[in-house]
């Protein structure tokens, strides 16, 4: 019987880039939270947890397509190898100023605006990364092993640093996410791209001005299907999902009356149902990715922040969190497989940055959402709201046609 995940996990050469990446995103998805619960710490005014997620969102808005273009043009892993290292340096200075005691509103946004710029040129180039290390008949199942590390380690992290900051204060999380970035850039060494693919790639686009080369990545986006619904959906997944992440730490603590511990639990409950869903879909063979799409990502995405924002108690919203990210990880490997499947190798860190800057540009408008929002009707009403609204956006999305019917 065919184990498509097990033969790519005996892939020296994957299973270190698998590591490495997981490990990146373990720490862009704690870092969230752990800026967040900081701002929650530090000041009873709701609004700057938005404005701090902006701060930490808006690099990534802005860079993700330079930093795709650029990943294009030059050795993938000495990309990475240079941009960790100066992560970990941010974090590790960073840690020293919360453990110091000098952390305010104000420099906790500096802080993520300079963290969120060194994070935002790793997860293009890793994503482009993916289709030169494994055969193109394990390209779904290569994403959905991905989707599921990445995730899993994203919201086990947030759970970890959730405990690491009750128990060491809040500069214990910072200090976690320091130790994550060296163990990314540990496996990372292991890794061999091949060099006649990425060579080809970086010749193509040499000679060409930066500038260039990026309008280009751009042009061919905005005229290509199913290429451009496809990124017009990753930037409505960013925003929504933004929203609820700024949301629930307010929710926890004012509303379930609970800590940091209980907050990293509930946000950390999706990553362990993406693990689930995607660890099945890394075994599948024939999928139909359109049709999943239309449900997991039209209905789903909405459905479930609006669930979520009818949960009681902390444990209610630990079960809709679990299903909810059962469901995103069905969602986010047809997403990614349709979208790699129909990128030419020479687009693919351009498109790749593209699809970052909806997910992790999402951010700053999500946050600004958010914080307009919970003045008003506060963070509960804030999720229902978005819940609704983008079940509405996302349907209308997913289920035209040249999404609908993508195999």
């Amino acid at each position: 019987m065919s184990n498509p995940a097990g033969e790519l996990l005996k892939d020296k050469n994957y299973r270190g880039f698998l590591l490495a990446q997981t490990f990146v995103a373990g720490i862009n998805g704690t870092l969230r939270f752990t800026f967040v619960w900081l701002v929650v710490t530090l000041t009873d005014w709701t609004t700057a947890e938005g404005l701090v997620a902006i701060c930490l969102g808006l690099p990534s808005m802005l860079l993700s397509l330079p930093a795709g273009a650029y990943s294009d043009r030059v050795d993938r892993k000495r990309l990475f190898i240079v941009w960790t290292t100066a992560l970990i340096v941010g974090l590790a200075i960073f840690t020293a100023v919360i453990a110091a005691g000098w952390a305010t509103p104000f420099w906790t946004g500096v802080a993520a605006i300079f963290i969120g710029t060194m994070i935002t040129v790793n997860p293009p180039n890793l994503n482009a990364m993916v289709s030169l290390l494994v055969p193109g008949d394990r390209l779904m199942n290569a994403v959905a092993l991905q989707n599921g590390a990445m995730h899993a380690a994203g919201f086990s992290g947030v759970i970890i640093a959730g405990v690491a900051i009750q128990i060491l204060g809040d500069a214990g999380g910072f200090a976690l996410l320091t130790v994550f970035a060296l163990i990314a850039l540990f496996n990372i060494r292991k890794v061999v791209i091949p060099p006649d693919k990425i060579t080809d790639g970086s010749k193509q686009t040499a000679s060409e001005s930066l500038g260039k080369s990026i309008r280009k990545g751009f042009a061919y986006a905005a005229q290509t299907e199913p290429i451009r619904s496809l990124l017009l959906i990753s930037l409505v997944l960013g925003s929504s999902f933004a929203v609820m992440q700024i949301s629930m730490p307010r929710v926890v603590e004012d509303v379930f009356e609970r800590e940091a511990a209980s907050a990293g639990t509930v946000l950390g409950a999706f990553g362990f149902g993406m693990l689930i869903s995607s660890a099945f879909m890394a075994n599948r063979t024939n999928v139909r990715h359109g049709r999943n799409m239309a449900i997991c990502i039209g209905v789903g995405l909405g459905g479930g922040q609006l669930s979520l924002s009818f949960a009681p108690d902390v444990f209610i919203a630990i079960a809709v969190m679990l299903a909810w990210g059962m469901n995103a990880g069905i969602a986010m490997t047809s997403h990614r497989t349709v979208l790699q499947q129909n990128t030419p190798p020479e687009m693919m860190g351009r498109v790749m940055g593209l699809m970052m800057m909806g997910f992790m540009g999402g951010l700053p408008i999500g946050a600004g959402i958010a914080a307009a929002l919970s003045r008003i009707m506060g963070p509960i009403d804030t999720m229902r709201t978005v819940g609704a609204v983008t079940i509405v956006v996302a349907t209308s999305l997913t289920w035209r046609k040249s999404i609908r019917s993508v195999l």
